[in-house]
């Protein structure tokens, strides 16, 4: 180990100072594929209650997606621009119903370099209405 870093030649330094570097930067993208993956986690839930709730009233309404936003920034999500779609409500009991999200997720670890990546969140669920409509 002495002979690698007291060489005259100091090449021993240098290639040891970019090791670190390029294991520095391999930490900092797994760092920020564990912070991915749990807001997309984090995502998935928030849209699950959306979904429960969906499935009750046979659709999706205003008061609903502003639930989602509610629990989506309770969790954390605040920054994440989102964006929610689903079957819109008075769906008959046993019709299918599909609530769809896409987020973005900002990587952070590339602004020392200049860059600034976003990598799609896309979510898709399905469930039943439960609730029969009667027509009077």
């Amino acid at each position: 180990m002495k002979k690698l870093f007291y060489q005259e030649s100091g090449e021993g330094v240098l290639s040891g100072m970019y090791t670190m570097f390029v294991i520095a930067v391999v930490l900092f993208l797994a760092v920020e594929i564990a912070g991915y993956g749990t807001s997309a986690w984090k995502l998935y839930g928030a849209a699950g209650e959306i979904m429960e709730w969906m499935k009750s009233e046979n659709g999706l309404d205003t008061n609903m997606e502003r639930r989602f936003r509610e629990l989506k920034d309770a969790l954390g999500l605040r920054d994440m621009a989102t964006q929610i779609r689903g079957t819109p409500k008075t769906m008959q009991r046993g019709e299918l119903l599909e609530l769809r999200v896409d987020a973005s997720y900002r990587v952070h670890c590339l602004r020392p370099f200049g860059r600034e990546l976003s990598v799609p969140i896309r979510l898709r669920l399905h469930g039943l209405a439960h609730t029969y409509i009667r027509a009077y």
